[in-house]
């Protein structure tokens, strides 16, 4: 009978390990990013280094307008600005050193994970090292293709105005970069 039980549980317990499991995967639970080989790593990096993209919501010439410019020179920054007719009324940058690679769980996209973040307001008040980025990561989709999509991962909500845009996939425009 105490083996019959001790079956019985095993069974159990591969059951409720498979129902977790499936629904970890369906939930989108667990682990979201894999590391990236080298040589992919490599290739994604130099596909984005020196490069600049750029967001407005609606519009750039809309009133107001939240803008979003995602730069690749010399590490990562993400500028962020809400304006209402000419005037900024949000306005701040991260700005990280350098970043490392993961593939996403579909594998068809990378996330970049900020590494030695600075980052500054403008307006409403001038200060340094005061937006959280905790988190903060950018997903990035079709790097190696025409149609290139950026997704900006913030799970605590902590970024400031004009936050959340852009958080799903969005086909940001490449810019001209300007010294």
């Amino acid at each position: 009978m105490l083996i019959q039980r001790q079956a019985g549980f095993r069974r159990l317990d591969s059951l409720a390990l498979i129902v977790f499991s499936v629904v970890m995967a369906l939930t989108g639970c667990g682990s979201d990013s894999h590391p990236v080989n080298r040589e992919t790593l490599e290739r994604m990096a130099a596909e984005l280094e020196g490069r600049s993209f750029r967001q407005f919501d609606p519009s750039v010439d809309a009133n107001p307008r939240r803008g979003v410019v995602l730069d690749f020179h010399d590490g990562f920054s993400m500028w962020a600005q809400y304006a209402e007719d000419e005037h900024a009324v949000y306005e701040w940058e991260i700005i990280a050193d350098d970043y490392h690679v993961e593939s996403t769980a579909d594998r068809l996209g990378i996330v970049l994970f900020l590494a030695g973040v600075t980052s500054m307001q403008q307006f409403p008040d001038s200060c340094s090292d005061c937006i959280p980025t905790a988190g903060v990561s950018i997903s990035v989709r079709d790097v190696l293709g025409d149609e290139i999509a950026f997704r900006i991962d913030d799970p605590n909500n902590a970024l400031p105005l004009p936050f959340p845009v852009f958080s799903s996939w969005t086909r940001f425009d490449e810019d001209e970069y300007f010294e």
